[in-house]
């Protein structure tokens, strides 16, 4: 199930000069995000290339020479301050990640003619429209979080007419210390937890974000020129207590758990806790209309997410 991240994702010859490939420069290659976009499928004309680790992520002057180095046709950032409470308690590290880093990019991107993909929050909304939000409706962020990610996606539109911004919600992955982690790890010494359940989005897997990366790019690099900015998501939106019930019940095929009962508390009762909307969906019709990417079910989704994280722990179906 999981590929290698070194495998060469090439349906043509490299020496063919009829058709260059894209050669894409992945921002922050350690993280989740870029795993999964490594590990989505591309039409064979991408060339996806690494940032050493080694280059300083906050200066300047050395992602501005990396970036003439290298000479990308597109720059992936999967580096996020993804702690919307430690965002509270650390503003300036959250500030480094969530603006001057993609302020950064972007400015070197202007200058060597990159595209810049760069990934955003529904949280730069209030959560007080009834219905999905549109990428136009206008933003309100509660919290340091979203007024940074809000000031970075200004910035990047007003600096560099070659970029995509994607929204994203509620993102889940298999990794260790994510969410779906966090939650199984609970879920085997604890009879009872407590989820949030008066918060909705939409939730959405990593490996749902990389699909739609690769997708995007595919397109760009072939002449369509849908710059913008876009929200992207899993069909279906749900609460934090609807998707700790699905993580569960789908890890009970797996293991089996100590919990017994799942609590639905509300999330203002945690103290502490950074101000949140109550109800965000987005709207994908406009990445669907624009680069023929559907949504998939969160559902669906979030099984196979599950799956994953036993797969990488070497636990077979069904073999509790």
């Amino acid at each position: 199930m999981t590929k290698s991240l070194s495998r060469s994702i090439s349906f043509q010859d490299e020496s063919d000069s009829r058709f260059p490939k894209a050669r894409v420069l992945v921002i922050g290659g350690e993280t989740s995000l870029a795993s999964a976009f490594f590990e989505s499928e591309a039409s064979g004309g991408q060339q996806r290339i690494v940032l050493p680790r080694n280059v300083d992520l906050f200066d300047e002057s050395g992602i501005f020479e990396a970036i003439r180095m290298r000479r990308p046709d597109f720059v992936v950032n999967c580096v996020v301050e993804s702690g919307v409470d430690r965002a509270e308690f650390d503003p300036q590290e959250c500030r480094l990640i969530n603006h001057d880093l993609p302020v950064s990019l972007a400015i070197a991107c202007r200058e060597f003619d990159a595209t810049l993909i760069q990934f955003s929050t529904d949280y730069i909304f209030d959560g007080q429209k009834d219905i999905a939000y549109f990428e136009d409706d206008a933003p309100n962020p509660l919290n340091l979080y979203g007024k940074t990610r809000l000031e970075a996606e200004r910035y990047i539109e007003s600096l560099l007419d070659r970029h995509i911004i994607l929204r994203t919600s509620h993102l889940f992955a298999p990794a260790p210390n994510s969410f779906v982690a966090n939650i199984l790890d609970l879920a085997r010494v604890e009879s009872e937890l407590s989820m949030i359940q008066d918060e909705r989005g939409c939730p959405t897997s990593i490996f749902d974000i990389g699909r739609v990366v690769s997708a995007v790019i595919d397109q760009l690099h072939a002449g369509a020129g849908a710059y913008g900015t876009y929200h992207v998501g899993c069909q279906g939106d749900a609460s934090w207590f609807e998707l700790g019930e699905c993580i569960i019940a789908q890890a009970r095929q797996f293991e089996d758990l100590v919990v017994k009962e799942i609590i639905g508390i509300s999330g203002k009762t945690i103290q502490g806790r950074a101000l949140r909307p109550q109800r965000l969906v987005l709207s994908t019709r406009k990445l669907l209309l624009a680069f023929g990417v559907k949504p998939r079910s969160w559902r669906q989704e979030l099984a196979e997410t599950v799956e994953r994280h036993y797969f990488r722990e070497g636990v077979k179906h069904g073999s509790r």
